[in-house]
C-alpha cells in the first residue's frame, strides 16, 4: 500500500465528467497542480482538458476493484459524485485504504452508518463537506466571528441564487427537505434546534440576490455545527432560490414528501429540470450573505458547481501542502478560514468576496450588476 506522498497523480478526481468534477479539474489547473487524472463512469461526450490525463477504465463507485485501482495511483482522491446516500462512503473507504488522502465534496458525516475507515484516519487526511453548502457557507462566517468568536450573537446566512441543480444536488436537497426532525423552518436558538420558528419568504426582495427570490428556513447540520463552534446564541439559515418554475416545484414540495425514496426521487427531478428552464436566456449565479453582530460578508459566484468544484480544489491543495494533520474534518472547520478564503477569492468562479464594516445594503442589486 502506497502511503500517498509517492504516488504517481497528485490528485485524482472521481466523477470528472460531471460539472463540479470538471470545476475541480479546472481549478487545479489553474493552481498549477499535476499530474491531474480524471475517473469517468463513460467516456465524456465534450472533451475534458488535455493537461488531464484519463483512467483508461471506466470507474464507478460501486465497482470496488475500479475504484482501489484508480486511488492507488493518487496521492489525493476528490471525490465529485453523490448524492451522499447513494455513494455512502465508497470513495472515502477506496482512497483511503490505497494510501491515498481524500476530499469529498459531500458531507458524509450525515449518513447513518459510521465510516468503515476510522482507523486509517491515523495515518491519513480527509475533507469531507469541500462544496457550496456543506464547505463554504460554513467556512465564511469564520471571517466576521475571528479567532475569539461570539458569545450570544445573532447569525443570518443566506446562500443561494439561480443555479443549475443537477441531479445529484438535486437529490441531495430534496433527501434533507424530507427528513423529519424540523430542519426546514427551524432555528438555532439558545443550545438547541426550535422547529417552525421561521417561515419561508416568497416573492422576497434581498441584498445581493437579484430580483424576486423564495428563501426557505433550512437549518443544516452546518449550521449548527457554526452555531456550536462561535458560541452563537441564534442562527437564521437560509436557502435561497431565484427562478420562478424552481419556487413552484419548492411550493408544491413545502409541506414535505412521503417517506418513499421514489417520491423524493422523482421530486428531485423535477427540481433539477425547474433549474434548467428557469436559467434560459439567463446566466446563473450564486451568493453567500452572512451577517453576524452589526458586520456583514457577501460572496459571489458564477454559479453552485463551479463553487463546490473550487472549494474542492483548495482543499485538495491544502492537503497536498501538508497543511492538514491526519484526521477528518469539515472543511468549514479548516484552521485560518481567512486565509483560505482570501485564495478561493482569486478563482475564476468568484465574482467578488466583500467584507462590510456594517449590515447588508437595504436595496438589492439589479440583474446584470453582479
Amino acid at each position: 500500500m502506497n502511503r500517498g506522498r509517492t504516488a504517481p497523480v497528485a490528485v485524482g478526481v472521481v466523477g470528472a465528467a460531471g460539472a463540479v468534477g470538471r470545476a475541480v479539474l479546472d481549478e487545479l489547473l489553474r493552481l498549477g497542480v499535476g499530474p491531474v487524472r480524471a475517473a469517468v463512469r463513460h467516456r465524456p461526450g465534450r472533451p475534458l482538458p488535455a493537461e488531464v490525463g484519463l483512467w483508461p477504465d471506466p470507474v464507478d463507485v460501486t465497482d470496488a476493484r475500479a475504484l482501489a485501482a484508480f486511488c492507488a495511483e493518487c496521492r489525493v482522491v476528490v471525490n465529485a459524485t453523490g448524492p451522499v446516500r447513494a455513494v455512502g462512503h465508497r470513495v472515502a473507504e477506496a482512497a483511503l485504504a490505497a494510501g491515498a488522502d481524500l476530499v469529498d465534496v459531500n458531507d458524509t458525516a450525515e449518513l447513518p452508518e459510521p465510516p468503515p475507515y476510522s482507523r486509517l484516519l491515523r495515518w491519513r487526511t480527509a475533507v469531507i463537506g469541500a462544496g457550496l453548502m456543506p464547505g463554504l457557507a460554513g467556512l465564511l462566517p469564520g471571517l466576521l466571528a475571528g479567532d475569539r468568536g461570539t458569545s450570544g450573537g445573532l447569525l443570518t446566512v443566506r446562500v443561494g441564487g439561480l443555479p443549475h441543480f443537477p441531479s445529484a444536488a438535486a437529490r441531495d436537497f430534496m433527501d434533507r427537505l424530507a427528513r423529519p426532525g424540523g430542519e426546514v423552518t427551524a432555528v438555532w436558538r439558545g443550545g438547541r434546534r426550535v422547529p417552525g420558528a421561521l417561515a419561508v419568504e416568497r416573492d422576497v426582495r434581498l441584498p445581493y440576490f437579484p430580483g424576486a427570490v423564495t428563501a426557505i428556513p433550512y437549518l443544516t447540520e452546518e449550521a449548527v455545527a457554526v452555531a456550536r463552534r462561535y458560541g452563537l446564541g441564534e442562527v437564521h439559515w437560509y436557502t435561497v432560490f431565484g427562478g420562478e418554475h424552481t419556487r413552484a416545484v419548492l411550493d408544491r414540495y413545502r409541506a414535505g414528501l412521503p417517506p418513499v425514496q421514489a417520491a423524493v426521487d422523482e421530486a428531485a427531478d423535477e427540481l433539477s429540470r425547474a433549474t434548467l428552464t428557469d436559467l434560459a436566456g439567463r446566466a446563473a449565479y450564486q451568493a453567500v450573505t452572512c451577517e453576524l453582530d452589526g458586520r456583514a460578508l457577501v460572496l459571489t459566484g458564477t454559479d453552485s458547481s463551479a463553487l463546490t468544484g473550487t472549494a474542492a480544489a483548495h482543499a485538495a491543495l491544502a492537503v497536498l501542502d501538508s497543511e492538514l494533520p491526519p484526521g477528518q474534518r469539515h472543511l468549514a472547520d479548516l484552521p485560518n478560514p481567512a486565509h483560505l478564503a482570501r485564495r478561493i477569492a482569486q478563482a475564476p468562479a468568484v465574482t467578488g468576496l466583500r467584507l462590510l464594516d456594517g449590515p447588508l445594503a437595504e436595496l438589492p442589486l439589479e440583474e446584470g450588476i453582479l
